[in-house]
């Protein structure tokens, strides 16, 4: 049975790729943060496959004791997805002095350096597992190129996903040779999931369609492993 940690699994699409990975026969290690949330307790009572994790995903020490509760269930990995990302705040820009330098760093903590941590810690587990595939939940606002065409937008959130997109690149050139392969994925404006499993009518898509897609795209070998690219959810490749 193959085994996978999720980060950012309270809600929403990290919530949905639990629920997905589980029906697809895997063993899923959901990473928890968000106390006011119970759906991965609700789905743990249904499904015993899946083990629930406390993380942190901007605290390093946080991310090595999930690393050694981990440790203590299984030997590997195959898959890990790191989902967990800071939205916050809407507004941060230089339009509004003073800018709020912290707001920034809370969300580079979170969205970029994060996974690069989550990565390092977790490597003697995925170095034994199988499949040796990282994936990563980008954004569409990552692309500077297409960033021109948009105004208003809040500093951190943009600015942390571009540094993603290089932190991973960096991973690739380094892991890559060593026979891991890498997914980074667009997963488009979904619904915002409530603490009782209910959906926000703001929105277009609903994470659990989108949880289908990404993991199709993540479990397949593709042809061009060695080429990174961006894909979303209706299987474009994005600029990055």
């Amino acid at each position: 049975m193959p085994k996978i940690l999720v980060t950012g699994a309270d809600r929403g699409l990290g919530f949905a790729l639990c629920k997905e990975f589980l029906g697809r026969g895997w063993t899923v290690f959901g990473g928890k943060f968000l106390q006011d949330y119970n759906l991965l307790e609700q789905e743990q009572e249904k499904n015993p496959a899946l083990h629930i994790i406390p993380l942190d995903a901007g605290d390093a020490s946080s991310i090595v004791k999930a690393r050694d509760i981990a440790a203590e269930k299984t030997d590997s990995l195959d898959m890990i997805i790191s989902n967990a990302a800071l939205m916050g705040p809407v507004q941060c820009g230089i339009d509004e002095l003073p800018m709020d330098l912290q707001a920034p760093w809370n969300s580079f903590r979170v969205n970029a350096l994060g996974p690069v941590h989550l990565t390092e810690y977790f490597l003697p587990l995925l170095d034994k597992g199988s499949l040796k595939r990282l994936c990563f939940i980008s954004s569409e606002v990552s692309c500077i190129l297409l960033m021109k065409h948009r105004q208003g937008s809040s500093y951190p959130y943009p600015m942390s996903k571009s540094s993603l997109n290089m932190g991973v690149r960096l991973m690739h050139n380094l892991l890559f040779p060593q026979g891991y392969t890498f997914r980074l994925y667009h997963p488009g404006w979904m619904k915002r999931q409530m603490p009782d499993g209910t959906l926000s009518e703001a929105a277009v898509l609903d994470p659990a369609d989108t949880a289908a897609h990404a993991a199709k795209y993540f479990q397949t070998s593709l042809k061009d492993e060695h080429r990174l690219v961006m894909y979303d959810y209706l299987s474009q490749e994005w600029p990055f």
